[in-house]
């Protein structure tokens, strides 16, 4: 590709962005309605919520029934699990829809090399996945230490685990948003690409251990690598370290997102 061709390729991913964001404005947004209940105030609550049912146990001083101080490194598994997984499922579905009847050619007019379409959803919202989780794990690991003392004493965002979560889960989040983005791209259906999607992440990954030789396979399962790359507590031996397993989910996450952006080329040279 010559300069001047990827001036025009920058071109069109930076207004695809933009229209992105002007699709998805207002109140009757997707966003609104599904991204931010599922992806922000879900984990929030359910955070806070065992917080609380925590820390009111802890109060009783009873013999029959205790919990354990929850550590840093413990402390936002909901925003990775929810926040990250909602921003590739909104992903997914901003590009598999745009694939479907008028929008179809709607986005064919706009984006003449096939590939910036997508590129240019996976840059919306992985960017903003990546804020919002960013924003969550500060929010919650500020918060929890001071309402919660009894059972997150030991949470600190300043800790080295603190810190590497505000780096680290927005850096999966944006690989797992180009990942949805590349899946719709190949399977080019909104409820397909969806069911798909969410089955990997909830299914399949956990129930591969029961396979022969399960437990290794697992080892090399992406989102459980990208989750276990934050720094978050998972019972996963990938070879490659925790840094190395955020690189390779990010590495599985692109190849995923070109083979999409092919497949979607393919198509239109068909159509």
């Amino acid at each position: 590709m010559n300069g001047r061709a990827l001036r025009d390729a920058a071109g069109q991913t930076g207004r695809g962005v933009r229209a992105e964001a002007i699709r998805t404005g207002g109140r009757r947004s997707f966003l609104v309605y599904g991204a931010l209940p599922a992806g922000v105030v879900l984990p929030l609550v359910i955070t806070f919520g065992i917080a609380a049912v925590a820390e009111r146990i802890a109060h009783l001083n009873s013999d029959e029934i205790s919990v354990n101080a929850v550590s840093s490194s413990n402390s936002v598994y909901w925003i990775i699990t929810f926040t990250v997984v909602v921003g590739a499922l909104t992903a997914a579905y901003a590009q598999a829809t745009s694939m479907r009847a008028v929008a179809r050619d709607v986005d064919r007019h706009l984006y003449p090399r096939a590939w910036t379409s997508a590129a240019s959803r996976w840059i919306f919202y992985g960017l903003l996945t990546a804020a919002a989780s960013a924003i969550l794990v500060a929010v919650v690991m500020s918060v929890l230490p001071a309402a919660f003392p009894d059972v997150y004493s030991e949470v600190s965002l300043f800790s080295s685990a603190g810190v590497r979560f505000v780096i680290t889960v927005p850096v999966y989040a944006f690989f797992a948003c180009g990942l949805g983005a590349g899946l719709a791209a190949l399977i080019g259906h909104p409820a397909g690409t969806l069911a798909a999607l969410l089955f990997w992440v909830f299914v399949m990954e956990d129930a591969i251990i029961f396979v022969p030789d399960g437990a290794k396979i697992q080892a090399y399962m992406p989102f459980l690598n990208g989750t276990w790359g934050t720094g978050q507590d998972l019972a996963i031996s990938p070879p490659w370290g925790t840094d190395g397993a955020l690189v390779y989910f990010a590495a599985v996450s692109t190849a995923l997102f070109v083979v999409g952006a092919l497949a979607v080329g393919l198509r239109r040279r068909r159509a």
